[in-house]
């Protein structure tokens, strides 16, 4: 008998050195207080990202130069230097009893998590959902990565998952962004041209 494994779904897993650093970098960089950030639908939940994705705004959010000077190196490894563009980039903080139900990032290719402000003692990390139902018992199989603060992970965009509901007092703030291949219409190419030092970080196996 030969059993052949058709399609795996890869979950890259990052450690962001120097992070306690780069945490203040990348928290004095995002807006504070913004009226404009709290979530239509979402009581509580506080992201930019439905004013980012408003129709006529080709910009990356002003932080971005911070986040993407911060993990440069990691993308330069993850892509082996393929040219890729940020098609978006936003930040959300989850408060008690707020959550991001299920949902994709549709086609845009990869995407990806920085877990910024996390305790995983009292948070969750993202939950995957598998795309196959299991073909023994016919049930949706969930994976929940062993994720803590300062790691970042980059899946396929078509993977539904979600956050879960933060149950704790103290708030929940990560960053999120999408890459692809390049194309026509993007709103910020990676390596703009310019040679990146490929640096390679060790990955997780069990993650992948």
């Amino acid at each position: 008998m030969s059993v052949y494994s058709m399609f795996s779904i890869p979950i890259i897993h990052y450690e962001i050195e120097n992070w306690d650093v780069n945490k203040q970098k990348i928290l004095q960089a995002l807006p504070k207080d913004n009226p404009e950030h709290q979530a239509p639908e979402d009581e509580g939940l506080i992201t930019d990202f439905f004013v980012n994705a408003k129709e006529g705004n080709n910009e990356l959010p002003s932080y971005a130069d911070v986040v993407i000077d911060i993990i440069k190196p990691y993308l330069a490894d993850f892509t082996d230097q393929r040219r890729v563009e940020f098609t978006d980039m936003w930040h959300q903080t989850y408060p008690l009893g707020t959550d991001h139900p299920v949902h994709n990032h549709g086609h845009s290719g990869w995407s990806a998590i920085i877990y910024v402000d996390f305790h995983p003692e009292i948070h969750r990390p993202t939950t995957f959902y598998s795309p196959f139902l299991n073909p023994w018992s016919g049930n949706v199989e969930t994976f929940e990565p062993p994720a803590k603060e300062g790691d970042m992970l980059l899946w396929p965009s078509t993977i539904l998952h979600e956050a879960p509901r933060n149950r704790s007092k103290v708030p929940r703030t990560i960053i999120s962004y999408n890459l692809r291949g390049k194309v026509d219409v993007v709103k910020r190419e990676l390596w703009q041209g310019d040679p990146i030092r490929k640096v390679y970080v060790k990955r997780d196996a069990s993650n992948i």
